[in-house]
């Protein structure tokens, strides 16, 4: 947030790439007569009894200095002009015009900026602030290249809580989408966002786990799946220089959690479906915003149809964080999800990914019709475990005798561990033959999926 010190002239400089709305109050632009010729280049005509002045400030925008000169006739600013060659010229440079006529019709600064150029619009109104000579001073909380998030809203709970997972194609067709959502009859109580997209394996990115393993050979030559969470920097630059963006893909993804928490489903997918779904979402820039609602929210419904666990009290103490690991083999990648409050692991959720020949009769992850394919290896498809139960418990009864389906197995793990504190999760991960412990699992390697939820909880 920008404070200014005049008394008379107050900004608000959001930080987000939405615009804030709202009524603006125009600002006097008397404070011009207050500048120094050391603060403003001023040129003065004078005919009778008028006069008018140029004032030029300038400030750094998202590519370089931006300049802004404001014609003024006594206290009111005719005219703005902007120059800023710097700028994306699609975005920054496009906005240009528009901020012009805000800051005229404004009479000074107090303008809402060009939504999707938030870092310009901040450098336009810093730039004519300082033509006008207002002193600003900006604190740590919040600045122009960070969105701050509204906090999640807390829930009184007295019931059953249920944890589920979706995935989904919330933007376009390069990635797929992992959503978690723990709720309460149809209330959201918290949610979790993330994304897969491969990337080029030269690029300074993380793979997903064991892709330097047996897992990597259903990669496409010089492709490595990642998850946009663990590589938010590199992904969030991306986004910085192919659309401008100032927000991290990771804080978008956090101020759209939040908002979900507190609302029904109905409640979620109605704003979804609304034309200001980013609009709606305080932090949140991502054009495809209504597409991660849709996600949490088919998330939250396959959670209707998971084992309850009682809990009462508020959701303010809960957190709910997922992990990526390696719990079983070098073959597939395992997602852990944990629901903690305090040391106590109050649910969680266990799935795993594996590609599998694409002649079989299998459903791959979402998108893998689409773009997403090109970083399959040929013949290749991503699979999910629980997604294809039917199929990889086939294979579990013919390859190793298991009369208990992939699915149940998990379930089963999670209904252990459900309730535990994370210490004696642990022990019982550590001992000998856990799988010994837990009624309906039969998974020799029970103790790595124990040790992913455990992963999960102490995130």
């Amino acid at each position: 947030m920008k404070k200014f010190a005049a008394a008379t002239l107050c900004v608000c400089l959001g930080a987000s790439l939405t615009a804030c709305g709202g009524n603006q109050t125009a600002a006097p632009a008397t404070q011009a007569a207050e500048t120094t010729a050391a603060e403003t280049t001023a040129a003065e005509t004078t005919t009778g009894a008028a006069s008018s002045e140029t004032l030029t400030g300038s400030a750094e925008g998202f590519g370089g200095e931006v300049t802004v000169t404001l014609t003024m006739d006594g206290d009111k600013v005719t005219a703005c002009s902007i120059k800023g060659d710097d700028e994306t010229p699609d975005i920054g440079g496009k906005a240009f015009a528009d901020l012009e006529k805000q800051i005229v019709d404004a009479n000074g600064i107090e303008i809402d900026g060009v939504s999707g150029a938030t870092v310009t619009s901040n450098a336009v109104k810093e730039a004519a602030a300082q033509a006008l000579g207002l002193e600003m001073e900006e604190t740590e909380a919040e600045t122009k290249e960070t969105a701050t998030a509204a906090p999640a809203a807390i829930v009184e709970i007295d019931g059953g809580l249920q944890i589920g997972q979706a995935y989904t194609a919330a933007h376009g067709t390069k990635c797929f989408t992992q959503a978690v959502a723990v709720v309460q009859d149809d209330v959201i109580i918290a949610a979790y966002l993330d994304e897969y997209q491969f990337i080029d394996s030269s690029e300074d990115v993380t793979g997903v786990p064991n892709s330097d393993s047996d897992f990597a050979e259903g990669y496409a030559e010089g492709q490595v799946l990642c998850s946009k969470r663990e590589n938010a920097e590199y992904y969030s630059a991306l986004m910085a220089d192919h659309g401008g963006s100032t927000v991290a893909i990771d804080t978008n993804f956090d101020a759209i959690q939040s908002f979900a928490v507190g609302k029904t489903i109905d409640e979620l997918a109605k704003t979804a479906e609304s034309d200001g779904a980013v609009d709606a979402v305080s932090g949140a820039t991502l054009a495809d915003t209504a597409g991660y609602l849709n996600a949490i929210a088919e998330a939250a419904k396959a959670a209707k149809n998971t084992q309850a666990v009682e809990f009462n009290g508020d959701s303010s103490a809960l957190e709910l964080n997922v992990i990526n690991g390696a719990a079983h083999g070098t073959k597939c990648f395992t997602t852990a999800a944990a629901l903690t409050d305090g040391d106590i692991i109050v649910l969680s959720y266990i799935d795993e990914f594996q590609f599998i020949d694409s002649s079989a009769d299998v459903t791959g992850v979402p998108n893998s019709d689409a773009d997403f394919a090109e970083g399959y290896a040929e013949g290749k498809v991503l699979c999910s475990k629980r997604v294809n139960t039917d199929y990889y418990s086939k294979n579990m009864a013919e390859k190793g005798g298991s009369t208990i389906a992939i699915d149940a197995n998990y379930d089963a793990i999670q209904n252990h561990i459900n309730g535990m504190n994370v210490k004696d999760a642990a022990d019982l991960a550590a001992g000998e033959n856990p799988v010994d412990a837990i009624s309906g699992a039969t998974l020799a390697d029970t103790a790595g999926y124990l040790n992913a939820v455990i992963e999960a909880a102490k995130k």
